[in-house]
C-alpha cells in the first residue's frame, strides 16, 4: 500500500523514505484527496518538463494552485486560483511560449552569467558583514542573519528597488509558505500575507510610474517594457516583481543552510572545502541536490500523455516531485549520501528546458559565496542542532532557523 500523502506529519517530517517507496512501487500514483498525479522518477520528471507540447503552466505551477481540488471536503479553498484576477500577461512562470519566449528574452539580461559575476561584489560585501556581526556575538542564524539577509538584498538589487523594503518582503513571503499542522495549503495568514505583499507593491508601482521613476534594475523593464505591444497592467507588474522577491528570498537561504548542516554532519567534508574553495561550488550543488527545498512544482497536460502503463488525460494536473527525483537510485550513485566530491552531476533543482530557473546563475554565486566566507572565517563552526526549525510545508523542505556558534 503506497502510504504517500504530501501534507502528512510523516511526509513533513522526512518525506524520503515516502518517496522511495513511490519510485519504486508506483512512479506514476495517484491520492484520492489530491488532484493530480503525482511523478517520482528522475528519467519521468525530466521528460515532462521537456515536453511543451504536452503539457502546460497557464494553469499553474505550485501545489497551491494544482496539488488541491477546488473544494475539498466542503471546507475553505485551500488553493490559489489565478483565473479570475484581470492579468493577461502572468509571471513568466505560467507562460507557455512563445509568449514565454518572448517575455522571458525580455526579463533575462539581470540573470546571466556576466551579470551574475557583477552582483558578485555586493553579495560578497553583505555576507562580510554577516560574518563580521557574527564574531561580535559569538553565532548567528544561517537563515535569517545570513543567508536569508543576503538572498533579498540580491533580489532587490536585481529589481532595483530600494533595500529598506527588504525586510518586509521577507516578513510577507515567509508567512505565506507557513502552514498549520492537519490544515492543508495556504493559511488565512499566508493568503493576507499575499495580499499585503501585492497590495504594497501595486501601491509603489503606481508611485513610480506616476513620477516617472526610474529604477536602474529589472524592474525598469517590467514597469515601462513592451510586452506583446504594450505596458504590464499594475497587477501583471506586481507579479512579476514578486516573482523575483520570491524566488530570491525562498530557495536560496534554504539550499545554503542545508549546505552549512550536512557540512557541519560531515566534518571530513567541510574540512575539505574549508581547505580548498574551489569545491565550494560542488557543495551547494550538492546541496541542492541532496536537500532540494522545492518539493514539488507541476504542470496540466493538454494532451494523452503516458507513464508506465497510466494514461494521463488532457486537463489533469501532474506534480513533478523534484526531490525524489533528485535522489532518484536510477540517475545517481549512492543517491542518499551527501558528497562534495560527487562533482557537479545534472539535478533538476532549477528545472530543465523551457523553464529553467531565471536566476540559477545568482543562486549559484551567492551559494558559493556565502560557503567560501563562512568557511574563511569560521571553519569550524558549530550547529546548534537543539534549536534548529524546519519548515512543516508540502510545498518546501528546509530549515527556518539554524542557530550557529562561531568563535
Amino acid at each position: 500500500m503506497i502510504e504517500y500523502d504530501p501534507c502528512s506529519e510523516a511526509v513533513f517530517d522526512d518525506p524520503y523514505p515516502f518517496y522511495a517507496q513511490l519510485r519504486a512501487e508506483a512512479p506514476i500514483f495517484r491520492h484520492p484527496r489530491y488532484r493530480p498525479w503525482f511523478l517520482s522518477r528522475f528519467d519521468d520528471v525530466l521528460a515532462a518538463l521537456l515536453d511543451v507540447k504536452s503539457f502546460t503552466v497557464t494553469e499553474g505551477t505550485t501545489s497551491m494552485e494544482l496539488l488541491f481540488h477546488p473544494d475539498p471536503d466542503g471546507g475553505e479553498e485551500t488553493y490559489f486560483d489565478r483565473s479570475d484576477l484581470p492579468m493577461e500577461i502572468g509571471a513568466v512562470a505560467t507562460l507557455d511560449p512563445p509568449v514565454h519566449t518572448r517575455v522571458r528574452a525580455a526579463l533575462s539580461p539581470p540573470f546571466k552569467p556576466a551579470a551574475a559575476e557583477r552582483l558578485e561584489p555586493f553579495a560578497r560585501e553583505i555576507v562580510r558583514g554577516c560574518i563580521a556581526r557574527a564574531r561580535e556575538r559569538g553565532g548567528l542564524d544561517a537563515v535569517a542573519d545570513f543567508a536569508g539577509h543576503l538572498s533579498v538584498r540580491v533580489a532587490c538589487r536585481v529589481l532595483g528597488v530600494p533595500l529598506d523594503d527588504a525586510d518586509f518582503y521577507v516578513r510577507c513571503i515567509n508567512t505565506l509558505f507557513e502552514r498549520d499542522a492537519g490544515t492543508p495549503g495556504v493559511t488565512p495568514r499566508g493568503r493576507d500575507a499575499s495580499m499585503e505583499l501585492h497590495v504594497y507593491l501595486i501601491q509603489r508601482i503606481q508611485e513610480w510610474r506616476a513620477k516617472g521613476t526610474r529604477l536602474g534594475g529589472l524592474a525598469d523593464a517590467i514597469l515601462y517594457g513592451d510586452f506583446e505591444g504594450r505596458r504590464l497592467n499594475d497587477l501583471e507588474a506586481s507579479f512579476h516583481l514578486s516573482m523575483v522577491l520570491i524566488g530570491g528570498t525562498e530557495t536560496l537561504p534554504k539550499a545554503a543552510s542545508a549546505a552549512i548542516y550536512r557540512l557541519w554532519q560531515h566534518p571530513e567534508q567541510r574540512a575539505r572545502v574549508a581547505a580548498d574553495p574551489s569545491l565550494a561550488p560542488q557543495a551547494f550543488h550538492e546541496a541542492l541536490r541532496y536537500d532540494m527545498p522545492t518539493q514539488m512544482l507541476g504542470r496540466v497536460a493538454t494532451r494523452e500523455v503516458e507513464f508506465h502503463g497510466q494514461t494521463v488525460e488532457p486537463g489533469e494536473a501532474v506534480m513533478f516531485l523534484w526531490a525524489s527525483a533528485n535522489r532518484d537510485e536510477r540517475a545517481f550513485e549512492r543517491a542518499d549520501a551527501f558528497d562534495v566530491g560527487r562533482g557537479l552531476p545534472r539535478i533538476l533543482s532549477f528545472g530543465q528546458g523551457t523553464h529553467m530557473c531565471l536566476g540559477m546563475h545568482i543562486a549559484r554565486m551567492e551559494g558559493r559565496v556565502l560557503l567560501e566566507e563562512l568557511l574563511a572565517a569560521f571553519p569550524e563552526y558549530d550547529v546548534v542542532e537543539a534549536d534548529a526549525v524546519r519548515l512543516r510545508s508540502e510545498f518546501f523542505r528546509g530549515f527556518g532557523s539554524l542557530p550557529l556558534r562561531v568563535a
